[in-house]
């Protein structure tokens, strides 16, 4: 690109248009800013963690999709370098036993390794489905 523009511009200021190299030199300028702007801007995003919305929905659909899953909690991606880490909540039949539930959760982690191509691993957590008054992490509401 850039030696594109340099041409340009040398072409321009040799058919008797001076202001030629200078804005060649500006929108050189503007495109190296652009790319600055947009590579800095993802690099603030990765260090706050943040995900693309994208991502989180491919994560969810994963597992919903999930034999067993009954419905999809919090899920929460973070970026480690180059990979994605999950930890996800799934809630299961609660006359599952811990077997089937294990099971459940396992297979909820290779549905996301799947659906998301850079996850690593995932750690995820089958939760009963509460029937009305219950709350099977009541013990842990101070700490939240």
């Amino acid at each position: 690109f850039a030696s594109l523009a340099v041409l340009i511009g040398a072409a321009g200021v040799a058919l008797g248009a001076p202001w030629a190299d200078p804005a060649v030199g500006l929108l050189i300028t503007a495109a190296i800013l652009t790319v600055l702007w947009q590579t800095a801007r993802e690099v603030w995003r990765r260090l706050m963690d943040a995900v693309d919305p994208a991502l989180v929905d491919q994560a969810e659909a994963a597992l919903g999709a999930t034999p067993g899953v009954l419905a999809v909690g919090d899920v929460r991606l973070r970026w480690i370098g180059h990979s994605l880490r999950a930890e996800c909540d799934v809630v299961v039949d609660p006359a599952s036993t811990v077997v089937h539930a294990h099971q459940i959760a396992v297979d909820a982690e290779h549905s996301l390794l799947h659906a998301l191509p850079r996850l690593t691993g995932a750690v995820v957590h089958p939760d009963p489905e509460p029937r009305p008054g219950e709350d099977h992490h009541a013990a842990l509401a101070g700490h939240r």
